[in-house]
């Protein structure tokens, strides 16, 4: 098998979504976020990509995956259950070419008719796994105690699945509606404080999620957070999941947590 490095940025975000027996649906997005963090040529705006976007990319990414399937490299399955099993049937040929070539099997949406996950043989996880999710080397780094309880809040936050900072499920409170001026603008910079330095550090990516049951985001730079954070309806009031302003880690993020932080969180499971 080649070298991770020698793979293609599609090959290898397909390859990192097979080896955790994840959907087919919304890689096209991680496909885009790829090539942002990589800082590549064809890296789409800091945003999602459009639906529009979306399914100009599936012929791309679907000969892609009928290249990784056709090397070994990838089992393509659709889902009977409620998650992934090895017992999912596999699926090749004509059945194989007429799911990938429909962009609606691509795209994420709140329910599905049918469901598509991608696999690995166990001998290209063992080949590649340390490549793939490579761990930073952690010194040089505060321990997981020389945190500030706000500053482990955030990591854990871009570690979980739904990652929300704002709204009825985010992790920080809204600035208190009598404040104006000059003391809102210092309360929610004492807020940033926990969450900047990691996005300066490329750590951690800050987005703004406008819509309901949508993948839909844009990214939030480090030079714009006290601006639109200051903003009451970006951060969002209302009650509906997955609205206002929520974070991920970035690749490089996600190998400085496995390279420690995540460690010591797995063995606290609580905050002091």
């Amino acid at each position: 098998m080649r070298p991770w490095n020698s793979l293609t940025t599609a090959e290898q975000t397909l390859l990192r979504r097979a080896m955790s027996e994840g959907p087919l649906a919304g890689v096209i997005q991680a496909y885009g976020m790829a090539l942002r963090w990589t800082h590549a040529e064809e890296a789409p705006p800091p945003r999602s990509y459009s639906e529009t976007e979306q399914r100009e990319l599936v012929p791309l990414l679907g000969a892609v995956v009928r290249s990784l399937i056709d090397r070994d490299l990838v089992i393509f399955r659709e889902v009977e259950g409620m998650s992934p099993s090895p017992s999912d049937p596999a699926l090749t040929g004509d059945a194989l070419h007429t799911v990938l070539k429909d962009p609606v099997n691509w795209l994420w949406a709140p329910a599905f008719e049918r469901r598509f996950s991608l696999a690995t043989p166990d001998a290209v996880r063992r080949h590649w796994a340390d490549d793939a999710y490579p761990v930073a080397d952690a010194d040089g780094f505060p321990a997981w105690d020389g945190l500030s309880r706000a500053q482990r809040e955030v990591l854990v936050c871009a570690a979980e699945a739904s990652g929300m900072l704002t709204g009825p499920f985010g992790i920080w409170e809204d600035p208190p509606g009598e404040l104006v001026g000059a003391e809102r603008a210092e309360w929610v910079d004492h807020q940033l404080a926990s969450l900047v330095p990691f996005v300066r550090a490329g750590w951690i990516e800050v987005r703004h999620y406008p819509g309901v049951n949508d993948d839909a985001f844009t990214v939030i730079t480090v030079d714009d957070l006290h601006r639109i954070m200051s903003d009451p309806a970006i951060r969002y009031e209302g009650e509906d999941w997955g609205v206002g302003v929520g974070c991920v880690f970035t690749n490089a993020g996600l190998a400085v947590w496995r390279g420690g932080w995540g460690h010591a969180w797995g063995r606290r499971l609580h905050f002091d």
